[in-house]
C-alpha cells in the first residue's frame, strides 16, 4: 500500500466508525464468488439506479445530442446499457476493496504489454484515461512496472470519509502515489530525475473550470472543453503521451493497449494534444457508447457562455 493512502487522523471518531463499516462492507463483497457479484450484486445496484432514475435526464440528452442519427429505440437501449455499465462499476469498485493480493489483480489484458514497456521503461511518459469502462483500473498497471512513480492524480472529494475510502482503494501498489490535481505540477517537478520513470495517470474527460481561455474542440457533435492538464505537462516538460484504449471482455474484465499521441519531441500547434485526445475518445466511445459515463454534466460549459462571462471567445468555439 502506498504510504500515503490511509491517514485518517484527521477523522471524527464517528467518521472513522463510518470508514471502516464501509470498507468491512466492500471487503466482505470482495471475497464472494464471481457468480454472486455480477449475477446479484450488479442486478440490485442496477435496479436502484432506474427505481432512482439516477441522473436519467442527464444521461439521455448527452445521447440525444451526441448521437442526433440514432432513433429514440436506439437512445434508450445505449441508456440502458450506460446504467448497466455504471452498476458493472460500482460492483468493480466495491469488490476491489476485497481483493485477497493486490498483485493477483488481473481484471486488464494489456495487449502490447511487452512493447510498451520496451519504449517506456525508465522514462517519464502521461497516460490519459477517461470514464470508459472501470476506470479504477487503471493504476492495474503499476503492477506491470513495479520500477515505476506512479502518479494517480485524483479530484478531492467533498466528502472525508470517501475521500480516505478511494484513496485506501487506489492503494493497489508500493509504487502508486495518490496526487490532488493542484499538487501535480509540485509533485511530479519534486520525484523526476530519480533514476526512475514517473507515470503520470490523468481521468481528462471530465468539465474543466470554464476560463478565458478555455479552447473548444468538435467532439461528438458538440463544442467541448477538456481538462488540458496532461498537454501542459506534456509541452513543458516533453513528456509522451498515451491513450489508453479499453475494450470490454465481460463482466469485471477489459482488453487494453497504450496508443501514442504524442512523442514528446514533435512539435505540435497548441492543444494538438489536446485535441487528439478528442478523436481517440470520440472513435472509442462511438465503437460502444454502453461503456462511457454519460451521467456526468460534460457540456455545463459552452462558448456562448464563454463569451459571456468573459466577453471573448477563443477561435475554436467561434461558430
Amino acid at each position: 500500500m502506498s504510504k500515503n493512502a490511509d491517514n485518517n487522523d484527521k477523522l471524527r471518531w464517528y467518521q472513522k466508525v463510518g470508514l471502516k463499516l464501509l470498507w468491512g462492507i466492500c471487503s466482505l463483497m470482495g471475497y464472494m464468488p464471481r457468480w454472486f457479484r455480477y449475477g446479484v450484486l450488479k442486478p440490485i445496484v442496477y435496479g436502484a439506479l432506474r427505481i432512482i432514475r439516477y441522473r436519467r435526464s442527464v444521461i439521455i440528452e448527452n445521447i440525444t445530442l451526441s448521437f442526433p442519427e440514432k432513433s429514440p429505440k436506439d437512445i434508450k437501449r445505449i441508456a440502458k446499457g450506460a446504467y448497466k455499465t455504471l452498476a458493472e462499476v460500482i460492483v468493480d469498485t466495491i469488490c476491489l476493496a476485497g481483493a485477497p493480493k493486490r498483485g493477483d489483480l488481473k481484471h486488464i489484458t494489456w495487449i502490447n504489454r511487452e512493447e510498451h514497456l520496451a519504449r517506456t521503461k525508465g522514462r517519464d511518459w502521461i497516460a490519459m484515461a477517461s470514464h470508459y469502462g472501470c476506470w479504477e483500473y487503471l493504476p492495474l498497471w503499476s503492477l506491470e512496472d513495479p520500477d515505476a512513480h506512479f502518479m494517480g492524480v485524483y479530484h478531492r472529494l467533498k466528502s472525508d470519509v470517501f475521500e480516505h475510502f478511494y484513496r485506501r482503494l487506489r492503494a493497489l501498489a508500493p509504487n502508486i502515489h495518490q496526487v490532488e490535481m493542484n499538487d501535480t505540477i509540485r509533485h511530479y517537478i519534486k520525484n523526476r530525475g530519480q533514476n526512475k520513470g514517473i507515470i503520470l495517470g490523468l481521468i481528462s474527460d471530465q468539465s474543466p473550470l470554464l476560463r478565458p481561455d478555455t479552447e473548444w474542440f468538435d467532439f461528438l457533435n458538440r463544442k467541448t472543453a477538456f481538462i488540458d492538464g496532461s498537454e501542459k505537462l506534456a509541452m513543458r516538460f516533453h513528456i509522451p503521451v498515451y491513450f489508453l484504449y479499453i475494450e470490454r471482455i465481460e463482466a469485471g474484465y477489459y482488453s487494453a493497449r497504450f496508443d501514442e499521441i504524442y512523442d514528446g519531441v514533435e512539435e505540435v500547434a497548441p492543444n494538438e494534444i489536446t485535441r487528439r485526445y478528442a478523436v481517440a475518445l470520440e472513435e472509442m466511445i462511438k465503437r460502444c457508447p454502453e461503456l462511457w459515463m454519460w451521467s456526468h454534466k460534460r457540456w455545463k460549459h459552452y462558448p456562448a457562455k464563454q463569451l459571456r462571462r468573459f466577453g471573448k471567445m477563443t477561435k475554436s468555439g467561434e461558430c
